[in-house]
């Protein structure tokens, strides 16, 4: 078994956090279209890729 779990209930919920705003600034980029807007949108979905990923595929094991 690999030793990458969450063991805290408070890092779960950062991460929970830092997906649910990456994903709205992704969604305000897109919908404003500014300058670099695209850029901004790759760097907040792959945030949010790497929280969703996160979340889904390592095991919360409280201590």
């Amino acid at each position: 078994m690999s030793n990458l779990v969450i063991s805290s209930p408070y890092l779960g919920i950062a991460v929970l956090v830092i997906f649910v705003l990456s994903g709205k600034v992704f969604r305000d980029n897109w919908k404003a279209a500014g300058p670099h807007w695209k850029r901004n949108c790759w760097l907040s979905g792959i945030v949010a890729t790497f929280c969703f990923l996160a979340l889904a595929f390592i095991p919360f094991v409280p201590h």
